[in-house]
């Protein structure tokens, strides 16, 4: 059953991780631009730390799922290394729980968010790009996030009865 829900999850990660991908590639070769136009020919691209604060916002978003599914997080388990295995996994599903919890919390509150900038019409100060479609996306980016972390705390409580499972899960924490 998990590994049949990984498989999903593993699609909808690599989508959003596309947003993510294609963001920095697109920061980088705007700033680029912005620095050669602004030093060269004197004129800055107007609006540019709105643009970029914009898509910068949705590339850290996009990715944190992405480097949750890749075992990718930093995990500081000198306390824990000293309990036995089942303890150790039963507190990593824990606290994957409770991060899962608080990124539901987030997308929530984006939702809320790109609600409220929706019906107001709230926009950046320089070019008015409306702000409810970042918000949005952070909101389906933070759901996708808690998703891999309640993921990761289900394969760390089966863990507590699989060793092979129980070993490749320790072996991402170092």
């Amino acid at each position: 059953m998990l590994d049949q829900i990984e498989k999903v999850l593993k699609k909808i990660v690599g989508a959003v991780s596309i947003v993510s991908y294609a963001g920095i590639i697109f920061v980088m070769c705007f700033i680029t631009l912005d620095v050669i136009l602004r030093f060269a020919l004197g004129k800055p691209i107007l609006g540019s730390y709105e643009i970029v604060e914009r898509v910068e916002m949705c590339l850290v978003f996009a990715s944190f799922a992405y480097t949750s599914m890749e075992h990718s997080h930093i995990h500081v388990s000198m306390i824990i290394m000293y309990l036995p295995r089942r303890w150790r996994l039963l507190f990593y599903a824990l606290t994957e729980s409770v991060c899962g919890t608080m990124a539901l919390f987030v997308a929530y509150a984006a939702t809320i968010q790109a609600g409220t900038s929706a019906v107001s019409g709230y926009t950046t100060g320089v070019l008015f790009i409306p702000l409810y479609p970042f918000f949005w996306l952070e909101s389906f980016c933070m759901f996708a996030f808690a998703l891999a972390l309640f993921f990761e705390g289900a394969r760390a409580i089966r863990g507590m009865t699989n060793s092979a499972l129980a070993e490749e899960i320790e072996k991402s924490w170092s």
